[in-house]
């Protein structure tokens, strides 16, 4: 068994990299964590400043751009300014590298030149990139809703270049396979939740209240929230006693604000993690109806948290749903599965509280944050041990 291992993580953003770190600190391998958030960001989550290095780089191009709206086409621009910095400041002596995808291609063949026996696994948090581009251009082929060209052909290569490519649903395992990756390259790892941090504390229900479907989460093109809006506004025009809840920022380009002023939605804007479990409680079924996704944080959070989820196949529900027992899985791109399965929590929530047991049993069997750290242990142990 290899000891004395070393790992650096290079990421732009926080996603679920600050969970994979305090996993590897606790197990005393961490190297350093490389991402675009300052350290007094990073800290609180309980990592210990000396493994943190900061590059702002790509979160003050991305936050300007978008704010000014021209985040198209000039996204590209911040995944290589960020991954430029990083090929020059991260430590060469890790044995292992975790860099998340259209971050790193100068990075890795900076460390094919300087450690060239190390491991280096891409993260991709959802499908392969050439599937992701092409399930967005169905909702919408406009220029500024598909990924930009560069970023593609920047992953196809990131893809070749790695070691190993690691995915969290059988979903987005697939389309590697499909786009023809190797399978012995690929490392299919779920991801968790704190179940402290999303405790299962259901309120009652009476018979007479309205049903609340809830959704948290960007309202973007890729998580087409607008087919479930016009899906609930359906059901409305017959049946006054439902409810959507909708928590998250609005991707101005590609969601339209005014789709949020319906009578029955309550829109809650983008709530602070910490504060998240409040709103979970708050919904009796969570909805997902993403065209694209490697498995949504969210739905472990919303399931930790005691809610039933209606979730398609893209947004890895094979993986998290038993059906009609914890959720309903549906197709993505299809409205009419979304509202036969809106209306059959409608006429069945007697089962609600039962199948909301069963979200809760489901995310403390396979996934918690440590069992996702242990996973990630042991497929660096097999891979450093041939």
């Amino acid at each position: 068994m290899v000891t004395n291992i070393k790992i650096s993580i290079i990421v732009p953003g926080r996603l679920h990299p600050f969970d994979m770190a305090l996993y590897f600190q606790k197990q005393g391998v961490l190297n350093e964590l490389v991402t675009g958030y300052p350290k007094g960001y990073v800290v609180p989550f309980g990592i210990e400043k000396k493994y943190v290095k900061s590059l702002y780089i790509n979160e003050i191009i991305n936050r300007t751009t978008n704010k000014l709206g021209l985040g198209y086409p000039l996204d590209s621009f911040a995944c290589d300014a960020f991954d430029w910095l990083a090929a020059r400041t991260i430590k060469l002596d890790s044995n292992v590298y975790f860099i998340w995808s259209g971050y790193g291609e100068l990075t890795i063949k900076k460390l094919r030149k300087k450690n060239p026996s190390a491991k280096v696994i891409i993260v991709r948090g959802s499908t392969h990139i050439v599937t992701h581009n092409y399930l967005l251009k169905k909702i919408n082929n406009s220029v500024k809703n598909i990924i930009n060209n560069r970023i593609i052909i920047k992953e196809q290569a990131e893809y070749q270049l790695a070691d190993y490519i690691t995915v969290p649903s059988t979903f987005a395992r697939q389309t590697f396979l499909d786009q023809g990756i190797d399978p012995e390259k690929l490392f299919l790892n779920y991801l968790g939740v704190s179940l402290k941090q999303f405790p299962y504390n259901r309120r009652s229900r009476v018979d007479n209240s309205k049903l609340v479907f809830g959704n948290v989460g960007n309202l973007s093109i890729q998580k087409n929230v607008a087919a479930i809006i016009t899906v609930v506004e359906k059901i409305y025009e017959t049946n006054k006693n439902i409810h959507l809840i909708l928590t998250g920022a609005v991707e101005e380009q590609s969601f339209s604000r005014a789709l949020l002023g319906k009578p029955f939605i309550t829109y809650k804007g983008k709530v602070a993690q910490a504060e998240l479990n409040k709103v979970y409680q708050e919904i009796d079924v969570f909805v997902i109806n993403s065209v694209q996704e490697g498995m949504a944080m969210v739905q472990l959070q919303a399931m930790s948290s005691g809610c039933p989820l209606i979730s398609t196949f893209n947004a890895g529900a094979s993986d998290l749903i038993d059906d009609y027992q914890n959720g309903i899985a549906i197709p993505a791109f299809d409205n009419r599965s979304l509202l036969r399965a809106m209306e059959w929590f409608i006429d069945n929530q007697q089962n609600i509280s039962i199948m909301g047991n069963k979200s809760r049993q489901k995310t403390e069997k396979g996934f918690t944050w440590d069992e996702f750290g242990k996973r990630n242990m042991e497929f660096i142990q097999k891979i450093l041990n041939r």
